[in-house]
């Protein structure tokens, strides 16, 4: 059964009446930018997920590979589009106008079910993006969660995932993400510099990663970025209790931004959605080898000038980045440091999440640390500790007693 976007562009299709002679010359097409390729970029390795458990890759990003079926991919999508598809949430319509080249954002409220419709009318230059935290889980999608999270955790068996021992209020939450054709998200890399996950359940997803070669400090300066507060805790039984003195929030997490865009302005001949979707049904194995070629390239998917200036001075007067194509049911691993932009060259949906495991421990600690570290530290949270299977409940309730202080730790744990 197809999912409900795949129902929508194939009425987009057929609407449109794309006759033999259409898709012939668009085989032409992409035929004739493969064979003018000269910038791709590196590409991120798309493995099994029992080559993965078998050999960890920790430190770069890494695509786990169809970790779902296509059955269990479009029954999630379904189930999810059922459960939520009247669910109010903001959609950013962006547009870049072409007579100052300034872009201007306006924030749509409208339910999920709509914003299938906005992502069709979506394209480079006027495109349909949104953020969609608070979703997953809720009581309509406490089953739907627990599959997601069961396919995302498959790559870590027995392993712990710390965000769990943090209290609901502070734990990073999930995020749907919807983007249609031409849509972007922010360049930018992670707070509390955990290991991301993204599994797409619909469409195609291009990313760009800068990595941390150099030091991360130095692709921080590089991008001219700047932080952004992304968790903080404030408790109100204490405030109360102060005759409702309001007092700072404490900080417990911040990521990094750059409003740079390694996306500024793509190849008049680029392939739109029908097109790709179009050449998918003709010939599935090109669509794939030439979409993952294009969206490697920087000279079809090109950077801003100034963007390219910064990638530039990062690697060495080279525009350095590697490239992951991620396609409905696979698992996209982002490691901590690694900045990284999206692009859609399809309409996509797809679920962010984190985790936080011995791997991951002693950053986030530090993060956490880096941003309330004013006593004496306990021996637990000694910097460059190095944490072992199975400490991940004390190690956090060590963490929270330190920074909220131990009776609200205790309470909220």
């Amino acid at each position: 059964m197809r999912s409900l976007i795949q129902i929508r562009i194939q009425t987009i299709l057929y609407s449109a009446a794309v006759a033999a002679s259409c898709i012939e010359g668009g085989l032409v097409l992409v035929a004739a930018f493969a064979s003018s390729s000269s910038s791709s970029s590196g590409v991120v390795p798309r493995i099994t997920l029992d080559d993965f458990i078998s050999s960890p890759i920790r430190d770069e990003p890494i695509i786990i590979r169809d970790i779902a079926s296509p059955e269990q991919i479009e029954a999630l999508a379904d189930e999810l589009m059922s459960l939520l598809g009247e669910e109010q949430i903001q959609m950013q319509h962006k547009v870049k106008h072409d007579d100052n080249g300034e872009t201007t954002t306006d924030i749509y409220d409208i339910s999920l079910h709509e914003s299938i419709d906005y992502m069709m009318d979506s394209k480079h230059d006027d495109s349909f993006f949104a953020f969609c935290e608070g979703l997953l889980p809720n009581d309509a999608t406490v089953e739907l969660h627990q599959k997601l999270t069961e396919i995302r955790e498959a790559p870590f068996p027995n392993e712990e995932n710390w965000f769990n021992y943090f209290p609901e209020k502070v734990r990073p939450t999930d995020a749907l993400i919807l983007a249609g054709e031409g849509a972007t998200s922010t360049l930018h890399r992670d707070p509390f510099e955990w290991t991301g996950t993204s599994l797409c359940i619909e469409g195609v997803k291009v990313w760009r990663f800068i990595l941390p070669t150099g030091g991360v400090a130095n692709v921080d300066e590089a991008l001219k970025s700047y932080r952004l507060d992304s968790i903080a805790w404030e408790d109100d039984e204490a405030v109360a209790e102060e005759n409702q003195q309001t007092t700072d929030p404490l900080i417990l997490s911040a990521g990094w931004q750059s409003n740079l865009n390694l996306y500024d302005s793509v190849d008049e001949e680029f392939p739109t959605a029908i097109d790709w979707a179009t050449l998918e049904e003709e010939n599935y194995k090109l669509f794939r080898k030439e979409i993952i070629s294009m969206g490697s390239d920087s000279s079809i998917l090109r950077p801003s000038s100034e963007a390219s200036d910064a990638l530039k001075s990062i690697s060495g007067n080279n525009i350095s980045f590697v490239t992951a194509t991620q396609f409905a049911g696979d698992l996209l691993l982002i490691p901590a440091h690694c900045w990284h932009q999206t692009y859609a060259p399809t309409p996509s949906i797809a679920v962010a999440s984190q985790r936080c495991g011995v791997s991951d421990g002693t950053k986030v600690v530090q993060h956490v640390l880096n941003l309330n570290d004013s006593k004496p530290l306990p021996d637990l949270l000694q910097r460059n500790n190095a944490y072992k299977e199975g400490i991940g409940k004390e190690v956090t309730a060590e963490l929270l007693s330190y920074v909220l202080g131990s009776s609200v730790a205790e309470n909220k744990t």
